[in-house]
């Protein structure tokens, strides 16, 4: 349930940054189990939501931040797995939209990412898993949703690593982590100054 709350309030921020005032007496009573009943998306809140759901069968930080079992190799998998999605979303939005900066910069920290990443697998003989990211792309609306999306996907990210640096974890991974999620932060700060244009 802690998960739950952490996820449901993520989505909370988020949807308060981008306007989205009747959201949390909608959002409040969710949790993931649920989430799959959400069929009609007449809404942008709604088309979050069930966005988030198919985003996070098994993939990613909202399937972590909803994980009753964070070991070693699912917190490298679920890590692995949000920043090829980060750098899928990035490029998708900047072949299909009048967009550059900042996610011309951010798109080569992603791919960053995902190299420091690969030796964990390597040193603790762990299965690299299959990059299924297009499988798992946010609906973008407009220019203005872009930075909403990178928004919600920098938040989700953070408090991925955060629970993550909670658990046990070895030196090696617990500075790659640390370094991930710092760099989400500054991820964070530049799409909230680009949504801010809009408000």
């Amino acid at each position: 349930m802690k998960k739950i709350i952490i996820l449901v309030t993520s989505l909370l921020i988020v949807l308060t940054l981008t306007g989205c005032d009747d959201f949390g007496s909608y959002v409040e009573e969710i949790e993931l189990e649920s989430l799959e009943e959400v069929t009609e998306t007449e809404t942008l809140e709604q088309v979050i939501v069930t966005d988030l759901y198919e985003y996070a069968v098994n993939w990613g930080s909202v399937s972590a931040l909803s994980s009753e079992s964070l070991t070693l190799e699912a917190m490298l998998v679920y890590a692995i797995e949000d920043e090829y999605s980060a750098y899928a979303e990035y490029e998708y939005i900047l072949d299909n939209f009048d967009v550059t900066k900042p996610f011309s910069n951010i798109i080569n920290a992603e791919a960053s990412h995902v190299e420091m990443l690969l030796p964990h697998f390597e040193t603790y003989e762990l299965l690299v898993p299959y990059n299924d990211a297009q499988n798992h792309l946010l609906h973008v609306i407009d220019i203005e949703d872009t930075f909403r999306t990178g928004v919600l996907a920098e938040i989700l990210n953070i408090d991925m690593y955060n629970l993550f640096l909670e658990q046990e974890l070895p030196d090696d991974v617990r500075d790659t982590f640390i370094a991930l999620r710092d760099a989400s932060i500054k991820h964070l700060v530049a799409f909230e100054k680009n949504l801010a244009k809009y408000e």
